[in-house]
C-alpha cells in the first residue's frame, strides 16, 4: 500500500521514456491522488497514547 505511489511514479516515468504523455499524466496523477489519501489516513487516524 505504501509503495504503489513511488511504483505509478515509476510508471509514469517509463510512460515518459516511450513518449506517452496521456498516460504518464494519469500515473503521475493516481500517485498523488494516492499519497493525498495515504497523508489524509495518517492525518486523520486517533493516536490513543495514555501517559
Amino acid at each position: 500500500m505504501m509503495v504503489l505511489p513511488f511504483a505509478l511514479a515509476a510508471l509514469g516515468l517509463g510512460a515518459i521514456y516511450l513518449h506517452r504523455r496521456g498516460i504518464a499524466l494519469a500515473f503521475w496523477g493516481l500517485a498523488l491522488a494516492w499519497l493525498l489519501w495515504l497523508f489524509h489516513l495518517h492525518a486523520t487516524d486517533a493516536l490513543p497514547l495514555r501517559f
